[in-house]
């Protein structure tokens, strides 16, 4: 039958309106399902919808059976993956064993050309990364100009004084009153997990006058300012003791000898960090072997034995350092390894490439002085300070009883008797030094009286 003829349209459905609707593959599958008894598709059938069309929530009995028509057009669809027939010619016969075109010989000598490569490339790229990460200390500025000495170096005379710090802050305060608050002690030579770092907080806890400001409970945990939960807990929850006003009282009684400023202090790490190496470790390990050689004087004769191979503007070399640490002081390599020691001793190079200031060593290696000893110190030399603004050194050299550290001293100035150095002119850092040298393992009060 003709698909566009009149005799392919159902003109039944639209009655005086002309051509319906197209029929023409429903007639040909009726006329193959009636000729031979199968057709193309599942025969559709009218199922009958319970209910009518009243209640059209109802659904037929059976479920409508219907056709895929991909499957009908393309058929069933198969699992074999498809492949073209460029990569199907010259594959590679997995099921067949491979036969082994190279020999052991063979085999031996690409991977010895394998490593000697990579064995080359990685030292050419180690070169490199070492070229990259020298530090230069030339400039431009540096090649042109000489830059003076230290020791000739001076300030730039008739200059202009500038005030805007005194107009926004006010004049410089007094710093003996701030030497008086024990919370602004850091003890650098402990390991900065076991020091409690300095906050306006604990500044104010230490003070007397600003104390009732803080909001902190009773300091009986590690730190300050551990929370104590006992005043708030409830008399059935509470063990200190059988009544709490009583316990609460014995409490507070036992906390008028208790230091809340206190630092847990050492210079190994805590728990968390010990597998982490420690400077301060490294430091006190140094610290240790300067006592044990040389006694109460140990940083003065450190200083001493440093100046020897100074130059004149005080830069020391890190090979002669290591000298003094592993000859003079017989520092093993166990004791402290040659790379953390170089690690050291390069971030105090600043200046120079290979040589540091041995004042900044000093600074670094020896334990800080107390907040209360450096008060000590600065009224002592106030009291000696003259018009010019220094001390006389023979006017504290003579408060020293004759011995073995006044003879120390005195060589550190470099003299060999008190007469040669009784003039010399202390300055108040160089007099704080001193004192700094001496605080690790000598008691300095009967020195300052």
């Amino acid at each position: 039958m003709a698909q566009f003829s009149d005799d392919a349209y159902n003109t039944q459905l639209q009655p005086d309106t002309g051509a319906g609707t197209l029929i023409g593959n429903w007639f040909e599958e009726r006329a193959l399902r009636d000729s031979s008894g199968e057709g193309r598709t599942v025969p559709q059938r009218h199922l009958p919808r319970s209910g009518l069309l009243k209640d059209w929530t109802k659904v037929p009995p059976q479920p409508r059976k219907g056709d895929d028509t991909f499957d009908r057009v393309y058929g069933p669809k198969s699992s074999l993956e498809w492949e073209p027939a460029s990569n199907a010619i010259g594959k590679v016969d997995n099921s067949t064993p491979n036969i082994m075109m190279d020999g052991p010989l063979d085999v031996a000598l690409k991977t010895a050309h394998h490593e000697g490569a990579e064995m080359d490339v990685q030292t050419e790229e180690g070169i490199l990364e070492e070229v990259n990460h020298a530090r230069y200390f030339e400039t431009t500025t540096g090649v042109g100009h000489q830059k003076p000495d230290y020791t000739v170096a001076k300030k730039a005379s008739h200059t202009s004084k500038c005030y805007e710090q005194e107009i926004r802050c006010g004049p410089e305060p007094d710093v003996m009153p701030a030497l008086e608050n024990t919370g602004l002690e850091v003890p650098f030579h402990a390991h900065y997990s076991r020091v409690d770092q300095i906050t306006n907080t604990r500044m104010f806890m230490a003070d007397k006058e600003f104390r009732g400001n803080v909001a902190a409970s009773a300091p009986t945990g590690v730190g300050p300012f551990h929370r104590n939960a006992e005043f708030t807990k409830g008399c059935e929850k509470f063990i200190l003791a059988v009544h709490k006003d009583e316990g609460l009282n014995a409490m507070y009684a036992g906390l008028k000898d208790l230091n809340p400023m206190r630092q847990l202090g050492g210079e190994h790490p805590a728990a968390h960090f010990a597998l982490i190496p420690s400077l301060a470790a490294l430091k006190g390990t140094i610290h240790r072997k300067v006592q044990e050689v040389w006694g109460p004087l140990g940083y003065v004769n450190l200083r001493q034995r440093l100046c020897e191979f100074c130059d004149h503007e005080g830069f020391v070399r890190k090979a002669d350092v290591v000298e003094v640490l592993r000859e003079t002081l017989g520092i093993s390599e166990d004791e402290v390894g040659s790379k953390p020691l170089d690690v050291w001793l390069s971030q105090l190079t600043t200046m120079k490439k290979d040589e540091l200031k041995a004042s900044t060593l000093m600074i670094s290696l020896r334990p800080a002085l107390p907040q209360k000893d450096k008060r000590r110190v600065l009224t002592a030399f106030k009291l000696l300070q003259g018009p010019s603004g220094t001390a006389r050194l023979g006017d504290w050299l003579q408060r020293l009883e004759a011995g073995e550290m006044k003879q120390t001293i005195i060589v550190a100035f470099g003299a060999e008797d008190e007469e040669s150095v009784a003039n010399t002119a202390v300055t108040e850092q160089v007099f704080l030094e001193l004192f700094s040298d001496l605080a690790p393992f000598t008691e300095i009060g009967p020195m300052l009286e």
